[in-house]
């Protein structure tokens, strides 16, 4: 089955279609969903509301707009981002090394860290340089997307995000000093 004919089936609600469609994509949308969450169960439960918007609005997918991956990734951010607006509060989990790496200041103290401490260290960031972190530096939106989502200034963003990386640096320098 074709990426429109499943997209056809699911709209039709085929539960096969959207079964599969669930299949191929969940896992890398609860791994999305768990950069926002605090534990497991709450990445599960904001990707089935995820799941909920998606099927109810897909017909507004338009595959000349971009890929079906990326409308899926956005409609599951927007649904972590509702739910932190929601519960008022923001965590950002399970970021592994890999997807930290095209930071720009970061990349070669970010190689010598296990990925725990790197999770302990963004952890630490106080909660807006947290979220522009993760949309910006790990998402890859732009400073003018991040604050349209998150309701602040563009200039704040980059402030944000500035801090977020120099606090970074800090911390795994002040790592780095005790651990000799």
């Amino acid at each position: 089955m074709t990426e429109k004919e499943l997209i056809n089936a699911c709209q039709d609600n085929q539960r096969e279609a959207q079964f599969e469609l669930v299949r191929l994509f969940a896992p890398r949308l609860l791994a999305v969903c768990n950069r926002y969450v605090p534990s497991g169960l709450e990445g599960e439960d904001t990707l089935q509301d995820a799941f909920i918007q998606i099927f109810a609005k897909l017909e507004q997918y338009d595959p000349e707009k971009g890929s079906l991956w990326g409308w899926l990734r956005q409609v599951t951010i927007n649904s972590a981002l509702k739910k932190h607006r929601l519960v008022g509060r923001w965590h950002l989990n399970s970021v592994g090394t890999e997807e930290l790496n095209g930071i720009a200041g970061l990349d070669q103290d970010l190689n010598r860290l296990e990925t725990e401490e790197i999770e302990s260290l963004i952890h630490q960031l106080p909660e807006g340089q947290r979220e522009v972190f993760n949309l910006v530096g790990v998402e890859g939106y732009s400073h003018d997307e991040c604050a349209d989502m998150l309701g602040m200034a563009t200039g704040t963003s980059r402030a944000y995000l500035t801090r977020a990386r120099k606090r970074l640096q800090e911390m795994i320098s002040q790592m780095e000093t005790t651990r000799v």
